[in-house]
């Protein structure tokens, strides 16, 4: 995470960068360390600013109390317009929100930059086989009606562009571009490629996001004429090399620490 913070802080120093998940972010760690990896997990997400996450199995999985508990301290945007929640007040995180790129802020707000609108879906099939009483506190609606909602919102709010963190696998992030238009960039959360990868879709980027740990995929957008151009990059060697950021430099070494004080092998080691 120190080097990837480092990279990260290199290309908000140059434009505006926003760091999004599309889900699965709920188990970083393997065999029994899971369970004080994630206190590390979630400090680094808090230190590295991420702006919006979605919802997947390991997220279900996690348990929704400790869940909304998490992102709290966090500070970055839980969202899923189509998990309905059963035991709260509505969907499971927010059904989208609004990112702004760039622009100045003054005493009444931000003004200018870019409206970057975000949701998230996921596929019911995914949460369902993690356990049978999944439809006792949840509600998996249609992720496509989910999506057409959430677009029509975002572009009446003026959105100048619009990410779906799609938890659906390569196929259902393909389809769902297919399907539902004035999405510009569809980002699969359950990883299929080995490498960032990215296929235009009609006019909708769809991307997959490689290897964790190993790829860190960008999806740069430019604007020509009005209408914004999508690349793909994988940015996983260039991090690498990065000097790592000294204060999740700090955090790893206080994790390594923990894992030795209880006679765990570090999960990454081999790896």
């Amino acid at each position: 995470m120190a080097r990837w913070a480092s990279l990260i802080d290199k290309r908000r120093a140059r434009h505006p960068a926003i760091l999004l998940d599309a889900g699965g972010f709920c188990n970083p760690g393997q065999g029994n360390s899971t369970a004080f990896d994630l206190d590390y997990f979630f400090e680094g997400m808090r230190k590295i600013g991420y702006a919006a996450a979605g919802v997947g199995a390991d997220e279900i999985r996690f348990g929704r109390k400790r869940l909304l508990e998490r992102v709290d301290q966090t500070g970055f945007e839980l969202l899923s317009a189509n998990i309905y929640d059963k035991r709260g007040d509505g969907m499971l995180g927010a059904k989208h929100t609004i990112l702004r790129a760039g622009g100045r802020r003054g005493l009444t707000g931000v003004h200018g930059g870019v409206k970057i609108g975000v949701f998230s879906v996921t596929l019911p099939l995914f949460l369902h086989e993690i356990d049978p009483d999944i439809p006792k506190y949840y509600d998996i609606l249609d992720p496509r009606i989910a999506a057409l909602e959430a677009v029509s919102a975002l572009r009446e709010k003026g959105c100048d562009l619009i990410v779906a963190l799609s938890y659906q696998g390569w196929k259902g992030s393909l389809t769902l571009a297919e399907s539902v238009d004035g999405i510009d960039v569809v980002i699969n959360g359950r990883r299929e490629h080995n490498r960032p990868t990215g296929e235009m879709v009609g006019k909708t980027m769809v991307v997959d996001t490689g290897i964790r740990r190993i790829s860190l995929t960008e999806v740069l957008v430019e604007w020509t004429a009005g209408n914004p151009r999508i690349k793909v990059l994988e940015s996983g060697p260039e991090a690498k090399a990065m000097k790592g950021r000294a204060d999740l430099l700090e955090l790893e070494k206080k994790y390594e620490s923990e894992l030795r004080a209880r006679g765990i092998k570090d999960a990454r080691e081999g790896s």
